[in-house]
């Protein structure tokens, strides 16, 4: 007996792909195709939930992930979400990213005190260190009286390093 596939709905140019957990995920209504013969699940990754489904087509289980299957399963390059959002599949919200570009794309910690992403004190003087990773290389940017200018510093580095991989918040 075959198994039944969950429906996706279509709302103009928009598609909402029914997933486990009561989750959505949003493509193109022009990618309808790439997905629609697959039942995918929601898989929580850290604070973030992606699109995924199983394939057993070959000696081992393997994810395989919506973003990927929309922008072609790009070998050595990751798929970015722009805004951070893993089920916002729309092409306009992908890009290929190299590992170190997608981790600049990053949210703040959850465990971060200041409030502001690249801000934390400095335990010794009292003040708010300021710190960026380039190329996994921790990058020191100073010293400074509060976590708000602390954190304009790591701006303004983000933007001169990362450029439009950087976020801020």
């Amino acid at each position: 007996m075959p198994r039944k596939v969950r429906p996706i709905r279509i709302c103009g140019d928009v598609a909402y792909v029914p997933l486990t957990k009561g989750y959505e995920s949003i493509i193109d209504a022009a990618d309808v195709y790439l997905v629609d013969c697959y039942n995918w699940f929601a898989i929580p990754v850290g604070s973030t939930v992606y699109a995924a489904r199983s394939d057993y087509s070959g000696k081992k289980m393997r994810m395989v992930y919506v973003h990927r299957t929309i922008m072609g399963e790009p070998d050595g390059l990751q798929v970015d979400h722009r805004d951070g959002g893993g089920l916002n599949n729309r092409r306009g919200n992908l890009r290929l990213a190299t590992s170190s570009q997608n981790m600049q794309n990053r949210r703040m910690a959850r465990n971060n005190k200041s409030g502001f992403k690249g801000a934390s004190l400095h335990k010794g003087s009292g003040k708010w260190k300021a710190q960026i990773r380039i190329n996994r290389e921790l990058i020191y940017l100073g010293l400074f009286t509060s976590p708000e200018e602390a954190h304009a510093a790591y701006c303004r580095a983000s933007k001169k390093y990362h450029g439009e991989f950087g976020r801020t918040e």
